[in-house]
């Protein structure tokens, strides 16, 4: 073996030495099913470059790992251009407007509050925060819900509702509190059924779409119950 191989198989067993038997199977798997169902539904190559650069990053996102930002940031890039193919405005502003970005505070945020293994270190919102939330959470899906309309956008209610959520979903993860999960399953829930819908009206991507909202989903049940132990 070569250098380079040394240096390539150190890399690697770096980057997986920590991972359960869990996380590597599920990954293996959604990224094998995803491939497959791409090439019997001839999906694009956009989409399914998206679809694993968004398993990894949310495997590692609920392992609490710093790297994560490096996967999201393909991803999101990718899916906002599928989504604005697909008249989804409310996702692809979303993701080209406020995911991305983002994703280099979040990065910064994470950096900062590491703990000596690497983990980013967890919190939990209070009683009274949580509440604030929920209540602030339907306002802004109602009003924004309204914006789509005026705008001629697709499945409105539901772009909207992933919308809102995700956005205080992705606040709660770079501000490290664990209740972002509990809103990442909502946003998964509705953006499989966003693509079924979409898939029913023929659209190239939805395959691989589903299929990786269906591994986000999984994720994020695993996730939860990660970081509250974390916390």
């Amino acid at each position: 073996m070569n250098n380079i191989e040394q240096t390539e198989t150190n890399i690697l067993k770096k980057f997986f030495h920590d991972w359960t038997k869990f996380e590597l199977t599920w990954l293996i798997v959604s990224t094998i099913t995803m491939i497959g169902l791409s090439i019997v539904w001839q999906d694009s190559l956009i989409a399914l470059i998206s679809g694993i650069t968004g398993i990894i990053g949310v495997v590692l996102c609920a392992k609490g790992k710093l790297v994560n930002y490096a996967f999201a940031i393909v991803n999101v890039a990718l899916y906002a251009y599928i989504c604005y193919n697909s008249r989804l405005y409310g996702e692809a502003m979303l993701n080209a407007f406020y995911f991305f970005p983002m994703c280099f505070v979040g990065f910064f945020m994470w950096k900062k509050n590491q703990g000596e293994d690497g983990e980013v270190v967890v919190r939990n919102l209070t009683k009274d925060g949580m509440i604030r939330l929920g209540f602030s959470t339907v306002i802004a899906i109602l009003v924004y819900y309204q914006v789509l309309v005026y705008l001629g956008g697709h499945l409105a209610i539901i772009d909207a509702t992933t919308t809102i959520v995700s956005v205080i979903a992705l606040f709660l993860q770079v501000n490290r509190y664990s209740e972002q999960w509990l809103l990442w399953i909502i946003v998964n829930i509705i953006s499989i059924i966003m693509w079924v819908l979409l898939l029913l009206e023929n659209d190239p991507s939805a395959i691989t779409m589903i299929v990786m909202w269906s591994a986000y989903l999984i994720n994020a049940v695993y996730g939860y119950n990660n970081w509250r132990k974390m916390a």
